[in-house]
């Protein structure tokens, strides 16, 4: 007995577990405050709840019962399999368990929430399958959600289940109150003058965005029938599973999935939607965060409201518990690509489609797969007789010729077919002579779900059947870098009206030559298609007209989002408009900021599309207006191609203002990321061009950047005497905006240098010049900072004060790199308050988003943090852990002092002896976890 109290005492102690075993009256007593046991917290939760069911506040009934039941976890008390035991977790299942089930979902379904509370019997069902009150409660639950016609096959298949187990009675009972729902409305939802339903948002719309239903499929029954078979179960209801579809490119994948979830769309009430990951394709595919992104919006939800990625991923997965769906995830390249998302689907039916086979999902996971092969042969030629409108019905030989020289590949044998229909007097002998050529065959066999297979023939012929301006948009099409466009950039390259574009892409979409992706505003060309139009493009002589044209709606659209996201920042001045060019404006930042990340792919491409081609005036322009916008989400690697790139082009068109300026910024950014000697080699460069032009206002800026080099490599009264020198420079050329950094850079190498008050000082110049400018950014850097200097200064209600307000523009701004550095001097702020729960969280914050965007200055400043924290809550292992990492990421990136120091405080925490940090108070404390029944405990006590 001894042993295993000392180990339990050790155990507290290691967990730092707010508890301990005590000796009183000759036995041992565990000394820990009930409200910590999730079991009393349990029955309080339900206490409450029941209380606000008497008081018809039945919202706050629920909410109260959902916080009751989602304390239990798992088994309760599993390591103890006594008699005691077993009797408890009887007794807890029936007494408490069930009855607290029973009573959230009857407060579910008074306040309208069917769907929510058929979700949650899922659940129940499979670890008490023959509990009554939730077999009652289902056929209620269906009523309330107008499923009318799931009601008796889900009441037959229960009764038959009662009396397979030998329960007559309870069978009986269920048939009576079936009876009594078919007749009458159940009191649970009825609606008295006494007792009203209250209302939840639930949306009464169902998801629904898949590819447009061709009118007439043809073959697959087989797979058909094996997708109904692994999504739904006995009743016809959605399962939550996954289920891969395979097969070669131009297989049908892609079609045959659309297909089957047209036809499936009623079963799925909460909605279905298909997305293309572009995982075999030129176009950069969807990662697992642009899904959750997609999903997000298409289910109402905001994105820009929500700026960790993590943050997002959980958002939906809340939303998804709600609403499950059929969501289809087409193209996938590999396990990796959607292995993050497999959590967050969960409650969903997924169905993948990818030409690998998914190995690791369908082994380790359990996941059954489809795969599909070509069409028979007698399939082929109905296809190609019905898409050639019957023509061939009386020359089988034929078509079974065409079909076998299309292998019997779907797409092949589309393109095929509607060359023959477009062109009645093309002789289908003739077609199957071209057919024959094997160089033609070749090129034939893409259903856009890959890249390298081409159909040129097909394509060169459907071409030659368009009008002229269908022509013309198709070239046009070419002429763009990406693989899919908007209206209003093709508009533009045109110099069409936006309507006259639409109607020429959907001439374009009718011949399948290019897809329009659900209710989006865009068109996307498959990528071997779109190189067959780049050829077009460059052989057609239209002129440098459209690709200028096409050029100047991005720069300019670009230059006016950045005018709206950031209106106190100077921009490029601009080249005049194309003539017939028409660019977006923005009514806010937030659509400003969304455009960009639309056209991101496109941007990118862009840039070096016009250095390529010697349009150096529009490429060295448009990363200046995208690297601000692309900064607040860690997009560096775009950032500097981009600007290496607007560099050259800015040497080639002799712009040498342009050119410095692009490297002092491309300076700025390497040193960001930790290429220090890079972004030593881009700022002696610039300032080299600027001292020949004798600019000072660039100077000012190369200047700063220089500056801030000597502080980061920890030279702090250099970086003093820099950025002194750069504060009275920027009073002579008298701009506000580097007035304000030199004022706030200043200040931060005062901080460092421990002259606090000092760098109060120049923080509060900075933030009543950035006040001035209206510059949101820049003002929640220096509130950011404030916040870190009081906290050293033990200004406490100050530096809240200052974090709160960073916090509220966090918000607005969406800047990664601030938000980070904000995380982990809130992480600091919370400790020295003792709130150490909070500080470990935030610190971690700042860990991840630094991670997430390869900023090594962050992640060094984060970990450091996070290693204080537990360093002081006497973690000593895990504190010399993380501290180890920052100070590797410090002396990387040259800065000595930082290592220097965190490697000083690790040397100490090696030789502190083990220490018991000091109680918490209260609201601090972690709760002890209590688990739930598991499946297989719940099976024995029903069994």
């Amino acid at each position: 007995m001894y042993q295993y109290v000392t180990r339990l005492r050790q155990l507290f102690r290691e967990t730092r577990a707010p508890a301990a075993l005590v000796t009183a009256n000759g036995r041992y007593v565990l000394d820990v405050d009930p409200s910590l046991i999730d079991y009393v917290a349990f029955r309080d939760a339900m206490r409450d709840a029941r209380a606000f069911g008497d008081s018809d506040e039945h919202l706050r009934a629920c909410a109260a019962a959902t916080t009751a039941v989602a304390l239990w976890r798992e088994h309760p008390l599993a390591d103890l399999t006594t008699r005691l035991a077993e009797d408890w977790r009887t007794s807890f299942i029936h007494s408490d368990w069930i009855p607290a089930n029973t009573f959230l979902l009857d407060e579910l379904l008074a306040t309208g929430q069917s769907l929510t509370a058929l979700q949650r019997l899922d659940e129940l069902d499979r670890d008490h399958p023959n509990e009554l009150d939730f077999a009652k409660l289902r056929l209620k639950a269906l009523k309330s959600a107008g499923r009318h016609g799931e009601i008796t096959a889900s009441y037959l298949r229960k009764y038959r289940a009662l009396r397979a187990d030998g329960d007559g009675q309870a069978a009986d009972e269920l048939r009576e109150f079936h009876e009594q729902l078919s007749t009458s409305v159940p009191q649970s939802i009825q609606v008295t003058a006494d007792r009203k339903p209250e209302q939840v948002e639930e949306s009464v719309i169902p998801l629904r965005r898949l590819p447009r239903a061709i009118d007439r499929f043809v073959g697959r029954a087989d797979v058909l029938a094996k997708l109904d078979h692994l999504t739904l179960d006995a009743a016809g209801a959605p399962l939550a599973t996954i289920v891969c579809v395979t097969g070669p490119p131009g297989v049908g994948k892609t079609t045959t999935i659309g297909h089957w979830a047209h036809r499936s769309a009623e079963r799925f009430t909460n909605g279905v939607i298909m997305i293309d990951l572009h995982g075999f394709s030129r176009t950069p595919r969807l990662e697992a965060n642009d899904v959750v992104d997609v999903l997000l919006s298409a289910l109402d939800f905001r994105v820009d409201q929500i700026v960790s990625p993590a943050g997002r991923m959980a958002k939906l997965a809340t939303l998804l518990a709600r609403r499950p769906a059929l969501v289809v995830l087409d193209n996938v390249e590999n396990y990796g690509h959607i292995r993050p998302l497999l959590d967050v689907l969960t409650p969903c039916t997924v169905i993948l489609t990818s030409r690998r086979r998914l190995t690791p999902l369908t082994a380790l996971h359990d996941v059954p797969a489809v795969s599909l092969d070509p069409l028979s042969p007698a399939e082929s030629c109905e296809l190609l007789a019905h898409r050639m409108r019957n023509r061939g019905r009386d020359e089988p030989e034929l078509l079974e010729t065409l079909a076998r020289l299309c292998d019997c590949i779907p797409l092949a044998l589309s393109i095929v077919a509607d060359r023959a229909a477009s062109r009645g007097g093309l002789r289908l002998r003739t077609l199957a002579d071209q057919l024959k050529d094997a160089e033609t065959l070749l090129t034939i066999g893409d259903d856009g779900d890959g890249a390298g297979i081409h159909l040129q023939a097909a394509y060169s012929w459907s071409y030659n059947a368009l009008e002229e301006a269908e022509q013309r948009m198709f070239r046009l099409l070419g002429l763009h870098p990406g693989t899919e466009m908007s209206p209003a950039a093709l508009a533009s390259a045109a110099a069409i009206s936006i309507p006259a574009a639409r109607r020429s892409l959907d001439a374009l979409f009718a011949s399948h030559l290019i897809q329009h992706p659900g209710d989006l505003d865009r068109y996307r060309m498959h990528d071997i298609l779109h190189r067959y139009a780049t050829t077009l493009a460059d052989r057609e002589d239209d002129g440098d007209g459209p690709r200028r044209r096409l050029l100047s709606f991005y720069l300019h659209t670009a230059f006016n989002a950045h005018a709206t996201v950031h209106q106190h920042k100077q921009r490029p001045p601009m080249i005049p408009l194309e003539p017939g060019t028409v660019p977006l404006d923005f009514d806010s930042p937030a659509a400003a900021r969304q455009w960009c990340l639309n056209e991101r792919s496109n941007l990118n491409a862009l840039v070096e599309h016009a250095h390529r081609h010697g349009l150096h005036e529009h490429a060295w322009r448009i990363p200046h207006l995208t690297s601000d916008i692309y900064d607040r989400y860690g997009f560096y690697d775009d950032i500097v191609n981009g600007l290496a790139i607007a560099a050259r082009s800015a040497s080639a068109a002799g712009n040498t203002e342009a050119e410095a300026s692009t490297l002092n910024d491309l300076g700025q950014v390497h040193m960001l990321i930790g290429n220090d000697e890079t972004a030593d080699h881009y700022l002696r460069t610039a300032y080299d061009l600027v001292q020949e032009q004798g600019d000072d206002f660039g100077r000012l800026a190369v200047l700063l950047n220089m500056a801030r080099r000597h502080h980061h490599a920890g030279r702090t009264r250099e970086a003093i005497t820099r950025y002194s020198e750069c504060l009275a420079l920027a009073h002579v050329v008298r701009d506000p905006g580097h007035l304000g950094t030199a004022e706030y850079r200043l200040g931060d190498a005062l901080e460092v240098a421990g002259e606090h008050d000092a760098a109060v000082e120049h923080y509060r110049r900075a933030l009543e010049v950035r006040r001035e400018t209206g510059d949101a950014s820049g003002q929640m850097a220096v509130h950011t900072a404030l916040a870190g200097v009081l906290t050293q200064l033990s200004r406490y209600d100050e530096a809240s004060l200052h974090a709160n307000k960073a916090l509220l523009m966090a918000d607005e701004i969406h800047h990664l790199p601030a938000t980070m550095k904000l995380y982990s001097v809130l992480a600091s702020l919370s400790h020295a308050q003792l709130k150490d729960r909070e500080a470990i969280q935030y610190a971690n914050h700042a860990v991840d988003l630094a991670e997430r965007t390869n900023n090594a200055t962050g992640e060094a400043r984060a970990l450091a943090t996070l290693g204080r924290i537990l360093a002081d809550r006497g973690n000593s292992p895990d504190a010399r852990d993380v501290l180890e990492r920052a100070a590797g990421l410090y002396r990387d990136r040259g800065r000595q002092a930082k290592a220097a120091e965190l490697e000083a405080r690790i040397a100490e925490l090696g030789h502190q002896p083990l220490t018991i940090p000091a109680a918490r108070r209260r609201g601090d404390e972690d709760t002890v976890a209590m688990l739930p029944p598991s499946r297989q405990g719940s099976r024995k006590l029903h069994g």
